[in-house]
């Protein structure tokens, strides 16, 4: 009896494979998924960034235009002012226009998904050089 029991034919063999097949397609889908979360969570923090830059250089650049209508107004004050109110005004110039710089830099940097998809380009892979 016990020969029996312990006896594995065809169907028990396929039923085996089909389940470990399953079994590893589970894992792999939840590796991806994980994967994917993190770095759509990456992507989150790095718009936030952007998004934080953005306010900062808005502010930079009212601020500068603010200065700017000062020297206009203030233009019939002493000449030592307006050469001062000049340089501050062009360094919040500078201070935005580097924000500027910097945001366009850190959106083109921004690749969604790109380790997902080169995970899930080397599954393929993997399921082709099989077949």
């Amino acid at each position: 009896m016990d020969t029996i029991k312990n006896k594995k034919g065809p169907s028990k063999t396929i039923i085996d494979i089909i389940q470990n097949m399953i079994a590893k397609i589970i894992i792999i889908i939840e590796t991806r998924l994980r994967l994917a979360i993190l770095e759509i969570e990456e992507e989150k923090t790095k718009i936030i960034q952007i998004l934080l830059m953005i306010g900062l250089t808005v502010l930079f650049i009212t601020a500068g235009f603010f200065c700017l209508l000062m020297v206009i107004i203030f233009s019939v004050s002493p000449q030592f002012r307006v050469l001062t109110m000049l340089v501050i005004s062009f360094i919040l110039f500078l201070i935005s226009f580097l924000f500027i710089f910097l945001i366009f830099k850190k959106s083109q940097d921004s690749t969604l998904l790109k380790y997902t998809l080169k995970e899930l380009k080397t599954d393929c892979n993997i399921l082709e050089s099989n077949n």
